[in-house]
């Protein structure tokens, strides 16, 4: 059983201002705070269940309404939170020349069928090829100030 999201996280509520102004109004920056503290705390990160949880709502399509017609600028999300975490590390991280972008390629299998870009992926082995995502990941790091930098599916 899963408990109820009574408010946002209190780690998200103290970074949320950073992306208060993509929203073009008020209304859509709570289904924000709800949706990342979901995405935190909930065993199960998906849609549904973070609607199930939130207490404050009006109804069980707004954080559906949030993600695909509220007027907020969600390609400038990525580009801020790079922004805030160089900020966070730079008293951790080393010199320059000791930075490192990684690459990896992972193979996820889907659960379920009804998913975008799912396709036979290359396998090394002796195992047939698997119906899969394709991930592509880059991670930053210098020294203990590491994180994920970008997501991007791969698709034939």
């Amino acid at each position: 059983m899963q408990l109820p999201l009574v408010a946002p996280a209190p780690i998200v509520t103290a970074h949320a201002d950073l992306f208060r102004d993509l929203c073009e109004n008020r209304c859509p920056f709570h289904p924000f705070q709800h949706s990342l503290t979901g995405l935190i705390v909930l065993d199960h990160k998906r849609l549904a269940t973070i609607t199930r949880c939130v207490l404050e709502r009006a109804d069980k399509t707004t954080l559906a309404r949030f993600f695909s017609a509220a007027p907020w600028c969600q390609d400038r999300v990525p580009d801020r939170r790079l922004v805030s975490l160089l900020q966070h590390t730079k008293d951790v991280r080393r010199p320059k020349a000791d930075a490192l972008l990684s690459l990896e390629a992972p193979v996820w299998e889907p659960v379920g069928r009804l998913f975008d870009s799912v396709a036979r992926q290359y396998n090394q082995g002796d195992a047939p090829s698997p119906r899969a995502h394709h991930p592509g990941t880059r991670h930053y790091g210098r020294g203990p100030g590491r994180f994920p930098v970008d997501l991007r599916l791969s698709r034939r």
